[in-house]
């Protein structure tokens, strides 16, 4: 049998249960940069943001796990931001991809900037057809012929952002709120009831060490999320000479614990970021880590340094 078949029996098993997600699965590690990644609520509160990201996991398998993501959020108006996002999922031959709109609505409370979000999105999951050529599959096997038809899903979030006085920030966020199937299929579909079920949290402080033209970020992030186990992170971020040059540390809780490092730099309006992430589960004796790639460009990070305004 071909060697390449597991990889295609795995790629239906997670197309039909629906565990393949980046978001989902919370894996983005650089939402300690972009917390729109990861939260609705965030819409548009550091100004106009685009951002690409690569994610690749458990690189020693042919087929592993890849992610990558772009997407937009600023504020349109005083009030008011609107972002989108596009996802490409890949496992093996299972293809996710996925487009999501947010919007928010930001208020003044005395010296807190509160943002209050809702995200809706578009999901559509399929098995290539090329994996099933040659492959000694039975192509009349229902659950076959569902991964090759393949499904689409359409998902709600809701989430709040706050900037607070001092250089504190927090935030909560509601993934899949609401989650149906839309396809043609969808009535012969087991219904899931994901309302109020999953949640993410954290809240973070950044001090500004101004005699070391430094400034320092803990941070602590909780979720519980589809087909992932209660995970906490704990991050520590540091940022010299105006971002000039960019490092943290992620300790994770939860799933094995795992443990992840971040690099970066601005250049002008563009941030580059890398991060390696081990786990400490007994698959990573089978794996090399993990590694994620982003590209962020801060549209008017010039106009916010002039006023002094550009903040976490």
């Amino acid at each position: 049998m071909n060697k390449f078949l597991p990889y295609i029996i795995a790629s239906i098993f997670y197309l039909t249960t629906g565990s393949l997600s980046a978001q989902e699965a919370g894996s983005h590690q650089h939402y300690k940069i972009n917390y729109h990644l990861i939260n609705p609520g965030a819409t548009g509160m550091d100004g106009q943001v685009i951002m690409l990201n690569y994610i690749s996991r458990w690189n020693a398998f042919p087929g592993n796990p890849q992610t990558f993501t772009a997407g937009y959020n600023g504020m349109v108006s005083d009030k008011i931001g609107l972002g989108a996002m596009v996802v490409s999922d890949n496992l093996g031959s299972l293809n996710k991809t996925s487009g999501v709109l947010s919007y928010a609505y930001q208020i003044n409370i005395e010296d807190t900037r509160l943002s209050i979000g809702l995200s809706t999105g578009y999901e559509r999951y399929k098995l290539q057809a090329s994996a099933l050529v040659d492959q000694g599959l039975d192509p009349n096997d229902p659950v076959i012929d569902q991964a090759a038809r393949g499904y689409d899903v359409f998902d709600a979030a809701f989430g709040v952002h706050a900037k607070l006085p001092d250089g504190f920030f927090a935030g909560v966020a509601l993934p899949n709120l609401i989650r149906t199937r839309v396809d043609s299929d969808a009535s012969n579909a087991k219904d899931e009831n994901t309302l109020f079920k999953y949640f993410l949290g954290y809240a973070g402080y950044r001090m500004k060490l101004d005699e070391y033209n430094f400034d320092f970020e803990p941070s602590l992030a909780i979720r519980k999320v589809r087909h992932a186990p209660f995970q906490t992170d704990f991050n520590l971020l540091g940022y010299y000479a105006d971002d000039q040059l960019i490092g943290g540390f992620t300790y994770t809780i939860g799933g094995g614990n795992s443990a992840n490092v971040i690099l970066g730099t601005r250049i002008n309006l563009m941030t580059i970021l890398y991060s390696y992430g081990v786990s400490f589960s007994d698959f990573q004796s089978y794996s090399n880590g993990s590694h994620e790639i982003s590209l962020k460009f801060d549209l008017l990070r010039e106009k916010d340094n002039d006023n002094g305004k550009k903040q976490r």
